[in-house]
């Protein structure tokens, strides 16, 4: 453990960046075990009745929060199906940077907005967004 009181600013805000940044890198790995669960049929499989109710049992999400976890897996691995009745685009790019630990969840749901008004070859200059802004300005940007 840091004892934080005693680094300088910079030196804590660099540490900071570097534990989000593995925070997302993990996210990426429990996004990847999620789409996996998906493509198996967990759901069927263990006697629930969809995936969001194995998560909101195993993991205790609330259902909403299952959901997304979901639409997001869908959308990095373009392996499964989102929950809602819309395809999810394929986005490798951001894929790429949710595993370099760069982009959160909330990044990816903003991408995957933007990239519904885009053509797809536009992905790159809208990770690039994501890369340096907060989700919200990256709908902005991309709206």
């Amino acid at each position: 453990m840091i004892e934080t009181r005693l680094l300088p600013t910079d030196e804590l805000l660099r540490s900071l960046v570097d534990e989000v940044t593995e925070i997302r890198v993990r996210e990426n790995a429990a996004l990847q075990i999620v789409a996996e669960l998906d493509r198996r049929g967990a759901a069927s499989e263990l006697g629930y009745r969809n995936l969001p109710q194995v998560l909101r049992h195993v993991v205790r999400w609330d259902l909403h929060v299952a959901t997304r976890w979901i639409d997001t897996a869908a959308l990095l691995t373009g392996e499964i199906t989102p929950t809602g009745s819309e395809l999810a685009p394929v986005l490798p790019l951001t894929a790429q940077a949710v595993a370099e630990g760069v982009l959160s969840v909330e990044h990816v749901a903003a991408v995957a907005a933007v990239m519904k008004t885009v053509p797809a070859e536009h992905e790159e200059t809208v990770v690039g967004y994501a890369r340096t802004f907060e989700p919200r300005t990256v709908r902005t940007l991309g709206g």
